[in-house]
């Protein structure tokens, strides 16, 4: 018994190294202030974003990462840039744009480059991880390529046809930087474009994995890395998943996405979402576990939402980053700079904790089903559902929605 009591305080502690994959067992025993202060790094985003890569690197380690991270330092290479210096759409269409486009950097072997200063610069809250892409002033004197499809379905078709039949890579290499605004997905039709395989075959994807939602996990590690701005944000909401216990609360997430409403007021009607918040509610009440050991996360475009869901659960059941709410795409004029930026922060925030959830409900939008693609991939799909005229459970990636509109 005496051992007992006396080992009691003490814990053995594991040490990853998720550069090597092995495991070490400390040969010393730690006190519960080490313990405790190694249980609060665990909850950092910063922990969670490595730990990611690592599993990350695991799953696709037959990928020729050199050709992903090839980049040249000189000013002269040719380029390829995402554009968004106006309209382009909400966060997530600008992630389906930059993944697209730096994949066909990749297969055209160009410079690729972000530049996104609408409605205020993307640097404020990410910065290059593995890839560096920052934008550069490049000299006037290059040939040039402006491709926008974002205004245009019969340009965005033209070009699709091109990268998906064409030897875009030979039709292109008479330009020195091609700049492309657009909101596409360009990756499955590259990837099984037949004239071009004998570059696509060098990345070494397997068959399954030529479309966008399965590459998009790796492409978006590679490019971005959060700044303090939005660590700091999302490692406060997080700590609310600390528990006396060293065990971790269960994170419920809900993104409520209702269109049009008095908070965005310039946004777009949806159709079959007047009783989606009810829905929603009932069924997480009645599927998922609500308790002392869980915490509801909720993203919506509705402060309205946000509030009566923080008064049915009480404010020490619910979180949410704080912050404005906007749509980055459509800003009211009455919006001072300071609220577009506050408020653009608050969307990346959003986004990097919808990939931390232990269970989630998404709305149809593409914010939170590519924000679902950052979950761990060995769970991806574990309690994930959408609302689609009711709540369906996504059981893999061929799950296909019930309705076209939802």
């Amino acid at each position: 018994m005496r051992t007992t009591r006396y080992l009691r305080p003490y814990r053995f502690i594991l040490i990853v190294c998720f550069l090597t994959g092995s495991i070490v067992l400390t040969s010393h025993l730690l006190s519960p202030l080490r313990i405790k202060s190694a249980f609060v790094r665990s909850h950092s985003l910063t922990y969670r974003i490595d730990k990611r890569f690592h599993v990350l690197h695991q799953h696709f380690h037959h990928v020729n990462f050199s050709m992903l991270l090839q980049r040249s330092s000189l000013d002269e290479t040719p380029s390829i840039t995402y554009q968004c210096r106006e309209s382009c759409g909400g966060w997530g269409d600008r992630l389906r744009g930059i993944t697209s486009t730096f994949m066909l950097a990749i297969l055209t072997q160009r410079r690729f480059y972000i530049d996104m200063p609408y409605p205020c610069n993307l640097t404020r809250f990410l910065q290059s991880n593995l890839y560096d892409w920052r934008p550069i002033v490049l000299r006037s004197n290059r040939s040039q390529l402006l491709i926008k499809t974002t205004r245009s379905s019969q340009i965005a078709s033209v070009i699709y046809e091109k990268i998906s039949s064409s030897n875009f890579i030979d039709d292109w290499s008479i330009y020195d930087d091609i700049y492309i605004a657009t909101n596409s997905d360009y990756i499955r039709a590259a990837l099984r474009n037949k004239r071009i395989q004998h570059v696509v075959k060098l990345l070494n994807f397997s068959s399954d994995e030529l479309t966008q939602d399965r590459v998009f996990p790796l492409l978006y590690e590679i490019l971005f890395r959060p700044t303090d701005a939005v660590l700091n944000s999302v490692d406060q909401l997080l700590s609310n998943l600390q528990s006396d216990t060293f065990s971790s609360k269960r994170l419920i997430c809900l993104h409520i996405r209702m269109g049009k409403n008095p908070t965005i007021i310039h946004d777009e009607r949806r159709s079959y979402r007047d009783t989606m918040v009810e829905d929603i509610l009932r069924f997480t009440e009645t599927n998922l576990t609500i308790n002392d050991q869980s915490i509801v996360f909720v993203t919506s475009d509705s402060l309205e939402v946000n509030r009566y869901i923080s008064n049915r659960y009480g404010s020490n059941q619910t979180v949410s980053v704080p912050g404005p709410i906007i749509h980055i795409d459509r800003l009211s004029p009455s919006y001072t700079y300071k609220k577009q930026c506050d408020g653009f922060q608050k969307v990346i925030s959003d986004f990097y904790v919808l990939g931390e959830c232990d269970a989630l409900i998404m709305s149809r939008s593409g914010f939170s089903e590519w924000g679902s693609r950052r979950r761990d991939l060995s769970h991806q799909f574990d309690h994930l559902y959408q609302y689609c005229r009711g709540v369906y459970q996504v059981t893999g990636h061929r799950w296909k929605r019930p309705f076209h509109v939802c």
